[in-house]
């Protein structure tokens, strides 16, 4: 009979030691929320409700202005695709008795190669510009060797890997 007693005895001992860990353990983490709580009265204690009720409306003035600029970073991103992002200049000799470099062609691009190409023709008479519109990087009329090449730099400025200063 002695025998039957002892798998009893050591599994109620041991069911004893696991509950006394669990209470333990319980007891700390019941002492650790009871340390939160009290920090959070003597909060309260120390703040008035004027006090709240002032934080709570720069809380929502904030949440507005949150709101607002949202929306205004949402327009933002929906217009910068289409601004000018690339530049290209190209400065040259258009006729053979004019130096200096006056002549000039200058393309302005988006992201998607939409914008316009100016050109201007100096001779010793007069100055001339003229315009074509870009629309993914071709124009209704043929590009000049300067302005492919214009339009060649304002690729690479697109790209990150144009520097305007060596032209």
């Amino acid at each position: 009979m002695n025998w039957l007693l002892i798998p009893w005895v050591i599994a109620s001992t041991v069911l004893l030691l696991v509950v006394a860990y669990w209470i333990y353990s319980v007891e700390q983490r019941t002492k650790a929320l009871d340390a939160r709580y009290q920090k959070i009265l003597a909060l309260a204690e120390e703040t008035d409700q004027a006090t709240i009720v002032q934080l709570l409306t720069r809380l929502e003035a904030r949440e507005s202005q949150v709101v607002e600029m949202e929306a205004a970073m949402t327009r933002l991103l929906q217009a910068l695709p289409h601004t000018i992002q690339g530049y290209g200049v190209v400065r040259y000799d258009a006729f053979e008795n004019v130096a200096g470099d006056q002549s000039f062609s200058l393309a302005l691009v988006d992201v998607e190669g939409s914008g316009v190409m100016l050109s201007g023709l100096h001779s010793r008479a007069d100055t001339r510009v003229y315009a074509k519109a870009l629309k993914q990087w071709q124009a209704g009329y043929g590009f000049s060797a300067e302005e492919q090449q214009a339009l060649g730099l304002a690729r690479q400025v697109l790209e990150g890997k144009g520097n305007q200063a060596d032209v």
